[in-house]
């Protein structure tokens, strides 16, 4: 099942510390900026989708997802959390699901995998900050049980079998804490 649009972003996290305002406006600039490319990518990638285009679903999908795993996203991250951290998981999840549709299972499951592990990465990144590792730990949630999900279709297998694995031992050795789920 593919997802439209990430959800709407929480208020602000009252504990986060306030960014410089210079910094904080360029960062806001640039978060509205990639979620607007990557919703219209995404909508385009939809309409390929649902004319059965997969190939070009993909490329779009693909596109969306370069433009909010960019090199000064971190920045941007900073200060929409919870809408670029789905924007990452949709894109992946919905490449994953052209790649089921084209009988492509490996490559659906090294997606959802992918997901999965950045956002691992995310939630054990002491620099990422608190509210952007809480954000990665509910969205790893999701990616959790969309590999639990696919186990369940396909049987168990090593590459998901490592990334559920690998998340549990760095959330366990992180100051992150166990998910919610």
């Amino acid at each position: 099942m593919r997802t439209r649009s990430p959800p709407a972003s929480p208020a602000p996290d009252p504990s986060a510390p306030a960014p410089e305002p210079a910094l904080a406006a360029t960062a806001q600039t640039a978060a509205r900026d990639a979620l607007a490319q990557w919703r219209e990518l995404t909508r385009q990638a939809n309409a390929a989708f649902d004319r059965r285009q997969l190939a070009h679903a993909q490329r779009l999908y693909r596109q969306a997802l370069r433009i909010v795993d960019a090199p000064d996203w971190r920045a941007a991250l900073a200060v929409a959390p919870d809408e670029l951290l789905a924007a990452r998981v949709v894109s992946h999840h919905n490449l994953a699901e052209t790649h089921r549709r084209q009988r492509d299972p490996e490559r659906a499951r090294e997606q959802l995998c992918l997901a999965h592990e950045a956002l691992t990465g995310i939630a054990c990144d002491p620099r990422a900050g608190d509210a952007v590792r809480r954000c990665a730990l509910r969205h790893l949630g999701r990616t959790r049980l969309a590999l639990l999900d696919w186990q369940s279709a396909r049987g168990v297998c090593a590459r998901t079998q490592v990334a559920l694995r690998e998340s549990a031992a760095a959330l366990a050795r992180s100051d992150a804490g166990p998910a919610t789920h």
